[in-house]
């Protein structure tokens, strides 16, 4: 007796209930769309997986409405959370240290939301409470994606009840796969991961302990661990509780090689004295990858997050990656639904994205590489093994010693990344950027970059100005007429003046962005600059609506009245 068939309709079917999938759902349905979230586990996995909420994706949940105090209250501590530890073991003096991120108050200059560290699964449990609250959203446990069949006017799906074997079908214009790096949608489309797979295999032992009377000083967020013994890496979730070992293995280990017994023993080794209260709580195997898909798109289906690459997690950039993807893809997609943008605007997911995934992965390499003058200086040789007489006569040499910490500090760039999270452009506008540090950021109002935070005099950010559903208009004080162009604007839009709609203190806003003061900045909904003008007048008017006509995929006409 073959399963009971059931259908259903939405615009929107999102495969997979990770962060970038529930944060996609709680975009669009903000902006109207109807969504289905279709997820094969029947409950979030408590594995902690991702840490790090980099002050991008803390600008984007900031603007898709989600509560902020709830994520920052299930957040690292941060006095816990603010510096990588090179060790032997947690109970041994350490090899050095080097603060991870910006985390303090002085990055406020340049975002409102600093960077934060966070389990995944308690930040998916946060947004999947805001989804919840969404009418527009269906989320449905315990489904997987056995296939999509793409037809004129959209792709109907199958998705099967893992308990019950009732397939459910679905009739959507777009399907968004967001089901990891393992994604059967993008397999099933055929697309190819271009970029090495197997650079090297990890067991994660995810387990509860306090370590924090172990830990004394030697408070962080990532311990790498050096020396004869185990050689891994700890995450430090809640020290006083949640933690995992990344723990080295071959390509054939499996999570049944590492028994209560033998991860109990891997955590005693890395913590270096016995651990009172010990809890293993789960063990998953992993293959570190550096790949990305040789297309983000297949007609109305999508892909978004770990589906479209795979990152080292050197430089905690993979979720922070697809929270980017899928901020950019939601949009557009609500543009066109709502029919001021045109489908054309849809190519542009892939142009956009698909080179910030690149910069980023071949950052995360980068990173992996860099480890390797900390091997070296510590005597490791090619096999990444270090016997114990070596390694001790390197901590104990004076010219050796010296070594180790330059070694430690060239880290900077794989600890320190506020460029690559926040001054990235869509477009060639900041180009010759690339060839500077990636610590190395200073806002800069261009076309395609995200529009620089300032605080305003309420104690708001300009970006707390951006119109999410439709495009915004910050003009100059003496803007002049320019000031009209917004009213005259088909896209949904919104106009903020200088001195009249917002203040700021200290120096103009206009002269931080280099305007002059009848000059304005068309913004995207997802934050970044669509367009910049530096006067008024009809001509400029004609101008910006041939740059929107020309983004948007729609006719002048359709973009500003009185300009065709």
């Amino acid at each position: 007796m073959s399963p009971e068939m059931n259908e259903i309709e939405t615009t929107v079917l999102i495969v997979g209930g990770g962060p970038v999938g529930l944060l996609g759902a709680q975009l669009l349905a903000r902006r109207g769309i109807k969504v289905l979230v279709a997820e094969k586990y029947p409950q979030r996995l408590d594995s902690p997986k991702a840490h790090a909420l980099n002050p991008r994706s803390l600008e984007i949940c900031a603007a898709a409405g989600l509560p902020m105090e709830e994520i920052h209250a299930v957040a690292t501590c941060g006095g816990d959370g603010g510096y990588v530890w090179m060790m032997e073991t947690l109970s041994a003096p350490p090899i050095g240290s080097i603060a991870y991120e910006r985390q303090d108050d002085a990055v406020r200059a340049v975002t409102p939301w600093p960077l934060i560290n966070i389990a995944q699964p308690e930040f998916e449990e946060v947004l999947e409470r805001a989804v919840l609250a969404q009418p527009d959203v269906t989320l449905l446990r315990g489904r997987e994606w056995q296939s999509s069949l793409q037809l004129t006017d959209g792709v109907t799906s199958s998705l099967q009840d893992r308990a019950t074997g009732e397939v459910l079908k679905v009739r959507s214009r777009y399907v968004i796969a967001c089901d990891g790096a393992g994604s059967t949608v993008r397999e099933s489309l055929g697309i190819a991961m271009d970029g090495p797979e197997g650079l090297a295999n990890f067991m994660t032992i995810h387990f509860e302990a306090n370590l924090r009377s172990i830990l004394g000083d030697k408070l962080g967020i990532l311990y790498f661990l050096f020396g004869p013994g185990l050689n891994g890496t700890l995450i430090g979730y809640d020290v006083e509780k949640t933690w995992v070992l990344m723990h080295p293995c071959g390509p054939d280990s499996t999570p049944q090689d590492f028994d209560e017994a033998t991860c109990r023993a891997a955590v005693a080794a890395a913590v270096g004295a016995p651990v009172p209260d010990l809890q293993i709580k789960g063990v998953k195997g992993w293959k570190m990858s550096a790949q990305i898909a040789r297309t983000y798109r297949d007609g109305k289906v999508f892909l978004a997050g770990d589906a479209g690459h795979r990152f080292p997690p050197t430089g905690g950039l993979g979720m922070n990656t697809g929270i980017g993807d899928i901020d950019n893809l939601a949009w557009k997609i609500a543009a066109v639904e709502a029919g001021w943008a045109g489908e054309a605007l849809l190519e542009t997911y892939e142009s956009e994205r698909r080179i910030i995934a690149q910069t980023n992965m071949g950052q995360s390499l980068a990173n992996t590489f860099r480890l390797g003058s900390l091997f070296e200086a510590l005597g490791y040789g090619a096999d990444r093994t270090v016997d114990e007489a070596t390694y001790r006569a390197r901590l104990a040499d004076p010219e050796s010693r010296t070594r180790i910490d330059e070694a430690v500090a060239f880290q900077k760039d794989h600890f320190d990344s506020l460029r690559l999270q926040l001054g990235f452009a869509y477009g060639d506008a900041l180009r010759d950027d690339d060839m500077l540090p990636i610590s190395q950021f200073t806002p800069k109002c261009v076309v395609g970059a995200r529009l620089p935070h300032v605080e305003l005099a309420d104690g708001r950010s300009t970006l707390d100005l951006v119109d999410p559903n439709g495009l915004t208009l910050i003009a100059a004080a003496d803007a002049g007429d320019l000031t009209s162009l917004a009213d005259g604007l088909r896209a949904p839009s919104v106009q903020w003046t200088e001195g009249a709609d917002f203040a700021v203190s200290g120096e103009a806003w206009s002269v931080r962005m280099g305007l002059e003061p009848q000059g304005a900045v068309l913004v995207r909904p997802d934050g970044h600059i669509l367009a910049i003008t530096a006067r008024g007048g009809t001509d400029e008017a004609r101008r910006l609506a041939g740059t929107l006509s020309a983004y948007l995929a729609t006719p002048v006409d359709a973009i500003l009245t009185g300009t065709a």
